[in-house]
């Protein structure tokens, strides 16, 4: 009986071991978690921006290559024109 006693005592004893720094590390975790969740909220919404921005920014260069190459078509065909009117200056013969 008294061998019982001793065994009991020991089970309890044993099943009683201090919960308080695993309750600590735990909300330590949790707090980690958190600040986790807030960060990557934070960096999505950051992304989120950086994209539209890179958005507008090569729409704004895709509108200014296009008005640079109708610039450079327009500019292409006044040459043409200009070196045509001057071909056939040199090829008038005066007339006497």
């Amino acid at each position: 009986m008294g061998k019982f006693f001793i065994l009991a005592f020991l089970v309890m004893t044993a099943g009683c071991t201090d919960l308080n720094p695993l309750e600590a590390r735990i909300a330590d975790l949790e707090a980690q978690v958190n600040k986790l969740q807030v960060d990557l909220g934070k960096s999505s919404s950051n992304a989120a921006a950086a994209n539209k921005a890179t958005s507008a920014s090569a729409s704004a260069a895709s509108s200014e290559a296009t008005k640079a190459l109708s610039i450079g078509e327009s500019n292409t065909a006044a040459i043409d024109e200009l070196n045509a009117k001057i071909d056939q200056m040199f090829k008038k013969r005066p007339s006497n």
